[in-house]
């Protein structure tokens, strides 16, 4: 899994992405190392990838939000991909080049998207879109752990990025619930100390205590007119 400048020689394109190189200035690659194949192979695999999984998601989205998509998707790798190699040395001269983490990417979104329909892998053993997706993110993730994930972190951004495109309402209507969730138990810490701070004071002030305690100012000003109110009753 995962294409690598390796193997095509010595040499590297100028459109690899190599995170020491981007850091130097080199900001190009963020955006072409996916274009450029290094085998015919490979080529023929991205090609026949997005014949099969590319053209049903754009004609789903259609096109201008297919491409605004996995044009995302590609700039969230490349860019998650050297901030990661700012702090592991060993991303940071790692030299990455090809489709394959756009085509992993390609197949999470198909397999969620259309996640009854069957495909056969090698032809053979037939598998439902839901289960291929999650399969393609579980064998990214074990390639990763036994290999070193510097070398599939492309792959990794790429579908963590698919998956939370093709998941952002629930979350974000997660997040949504947990923020509101907590600004009500502030409130309501807030409002319990002013409870106990008033309390506080009523009783100081029945013991007949010269020193009370400090009182927000909103209470005191409610405090000072409920005894005003009182007396008032009294002289009447």
């Amino acid at each position: 899994m995962g294409n690598r400048c390796r193997f095509i020689g010595h040499g590297c394109p100028v459109g690899a992405l190599v995170p020491s190189e981007v850091w130097r200035g080199q900001v190009w690659r963020l955006a072409t190392w996916p274009f450029i194949e290094p085998s015919p192979l490979s080529l023929l695999f991205t090609c026949l990838s997005l014949y099969w999984f590319g053209s049903d998601l754009a004609r789903e989205w259609g096109s201008p939000r297919f491409l605004a998509v996995f044009g995302g998707v590609t700039l969230a790798a490349a860019v998650g991909t050297c901030l990661i190699a700012q702090i592991d040395e060993g991303a940071l001269s790692q030299r990455y080049l090809g489709s394959w983490a756009l085509t992993c990417a390609m197949i999470v979104a198909w397999g969620l998207w259309f996640p009854d329909r069957v495909v056969r892998i090698y032809f053979v053993l037939p598998i439902r879109g839901y289960w291929l997706a999650w399969l393609t993110v579980a064998l990214t993730v074990v390639y990763a752990v036994y290999a070193g994930w510097e070398r599939f972190l492309p792959e990794l951004f790429a579908e963590g990025s698919s998956l939370a495109w093709l998941f952002r309402r629930p979350l974000l209507a997660r997040w949504t619930t947990s923020r509101k969730a907590a600004e009500g138990r502030r409130r309501d810490a807030v409002r319990a100390k002013k409870r106990a701070q008033s309390v506080a004071y009523l009783r100081v002030l029945e013991t007949h205590d010269d020193d009370p305690p400090p009182l927000p100012p909103d209470v005191e000003d409610k405090v000072r007119d409920l005894f005003r109110g009182k007396k008032r009753g009294d002289e009447e």
